[in-house]
C-alpha cells in the first residue's frame, strides 16, 4: 500500500456581486469577506444543520474550520466531508476475487475529506482560496453554493434583503500574455505602480509620498460591451520594461464560456502539487499535513 501521495492544489479568488431589487446591472465584484463571518455562523450549528445535498446523491458539510486573525491577514484552514449515500454495492476482495454484501446501510456513505485554506489580505482586500483537489471530494463550486446557501439563511434571520452572487474567478495554467488572448473580452485592467513615480519627471508630484501604500492602483474599464483587451497588452508589455515602475498588472474578463477570469501578474501559485503522508488504516490524506502545506502555501500570496 501507498503511504505517501501528491495531492493537487487549485487556486482561486473568490469575490461577491451584490445589488438591490430591480438595479442588477448596477453590480461591481467586490472580494468576498462575508467568508469569514460565514463561516464562524456556520461553526456554531449543530452538526445535522450543516448538511448540505447535492443534486447527484451526495451531501457534504463544513466539519472543521479554525479561524486566524493577525495584523495583515485572516486565515480559515479546515476541511468539509462529503459522502455518497443510497448506493452499496457489493464489495470485492482484490487479493482473492471473493465477493460479500456490502455492510454499510443506505442512508450511510464512504467519507471524502476535501481540505481547504481562505486567506484573506487584508492590506490588498483579496480572498484567496487554496483548494486540495479530490475527485471524489467537492469542488470550488460546491463550496460556493454551501456558502450562498447558508449566507441567505443567515441574511433572512437578521431581516436582510440583499441580493448577491458569489463570483469564482478562474486562473488559467497558461502565462499571462497567452490567457490574455484567450479572453472573449477584457472588461477592466487594474495597473499597480511604485509610489515613487509620482515624484519622477513622469508626473512631477511632490516627493511627499510617505504616508502611502507603496503600491499605487489605477484602474481602467472598458465601455458597456466594449473591449480593452489593447490596452492590457500595452500595459503588459510596459510591465515587463528594464527597470519598469509597474509592479503589477491584473486583467478582468470573460472566455468563450462566459466564466469569469482574472490574470494577474502578481507571482502567484496556479497549481501546486504537495507530498503528504497517507494514513495506513484509512488511505486517507493525514489533515495536519496538508493543512500546513496549504497554510505554507498561502504565505506566498
Amino acid at each position: 500500500m501507498k503511504t505517501d501521495k501528491n495531492v493537487k492544489v487549485l487556486y482561486y479568488q473568490l469575490y461577491i456581486r451584490k445589488w438591490k431589487k430591480g438595479k442588477k446591472d448596477k453590480t461591481s465584484l467586490e472580494p468576498f469577506l462575508e467568508v469569514k463571518d460565514i463561516a464562524s455562523d456556520i461553526k456554531k450549528l449543530g452538526r445535522l444543520k450543516k448538511f448540505y445535498d447535492l443534486n447527484n446523491g451526495k451531501f457534504f458539510f463544513l466539519e472543521s474550520v479554525e479561524i486566524i486573525e493577525n495584523n495583515s491577514d485572516v486565515i480559515l484552514k479546515g476541511f468539509f466531508k462529503s459522502a455518497r449515500n443510497e448506493f452499496r454495492p457489493n464489495l470485492i476482495n482484490k487479493k482473492t476475487g471473493t465477493e460479500r454484501p456490502n455492510p454499510k446501510l443506505l442512508t450511510e456513505g464512504d467519507i471524502e475529506k476535501t481540505h481547504f485554506v481562505f486567506k484573506i489580505a487584508k492590506d490588498r482586500d483579496e480572498v484567496y482560496l487554496l483548494l486540495e483537489y479530490n475527485y471524489h471530494g467537492i469542488t470550488c463550486s460546491n463550496i460556493i453554493e454551501y456558502f450562498t446557501h447558508f449566507h441567505r439563511i443567515f441574511q433572512k434571520k437578521k431581516g436582510h434583503t440583499q441580493f448577491f452572487t458569489i463570483v469564482q474567478a478562474i486562473i488559467p495554467g497558461n502565462d499571462f500574455f497567452d490567457g490574455l488572448q484567450l479572453l472573449k473580452r477584457t472588461k477592466v485592467a487594474e495597473v499597480h505602480f511604485d509610489k515613487q513615480l509620482l515624484g519622477s519627471k513622469a508626473l512631477n508630484f511632490s516627493n511627499r509620498t510617505v504616508s502611502l501604500k507603496q503600491d499605487l492602483k489605477l484602474v481602467a474599464k472598458a465601455e458597456i460591451g466594449e473591449s480593452i483587451k489593447e490596452v492590457a497588452v500595452d500595459l503588459f508589455n510596459a510591465f515587463n520594461e528594464k527597470d519598469s515602475k509597474i509592479t503589477r498588472v491584473r486583467v478582468f474578463g470573460n472566455d468563450d464560456d462566459n466564466n469569469e477570469v482574472i490574470l494577474d501578474t502578481l507571482k502567484i501559485i496556479k497549481n501546486e502539487f504537495v507530498k503528504v503522508d497517507l494514513n495506513t488504516d484509512t488511505g486517507e490524506v493525514v489533515t495536519s499535513q496538508i493543512l500546513t502545506a496549504l497554510f505554507k502555501i498561502s504565505e506566498k500570496l
